[in-house]
């Protein structure tokens, strides 16, 4: 087990990469935040088009989020598109 603060070895990561592909838990987390955000984006008040916008843009997102992690777990590193559509995210426009 790894101490708080220490840094992983290259044995220890990929033990950590192996179980997280098996852990339904981090997979099903997915599904739970997209309905979650859902939800929220269709309580927002109707005058607030900037709460209902930022909802669904992370509701969108986590797809992404998805691809990325099953990208770094299973390859073990993202492409140079994935790396370009991560940095385009940072973007929150203003109204």
């Amino acid at each position: 087990m790894q101490r708080l603060g220490a840094k992983m070895t290259e044995e220890e990561r990929l033990q950590w990469a192996k179980d997280a592909q098996k852990n339904p838990v981090i997979w099903e987390s997915f599904d739970v935040l997209k309905k979650t955000y859902m939800v929220m984006a269709s309580q927002c008040d109707t005058k607030d088009d900037i709460g209902r916008f930022r909802y669904l843009e992370a509701y969108k997102d986590i797809d992404i989020v998805k691809k990325h992690l099953e990208a770094i777990l299973y390859n073990g590193q993202l492409t140079k598109q994935e790396k370009t559509q991560m940095k385009k995210k940072k973007f929150i426009p203003t109204f």
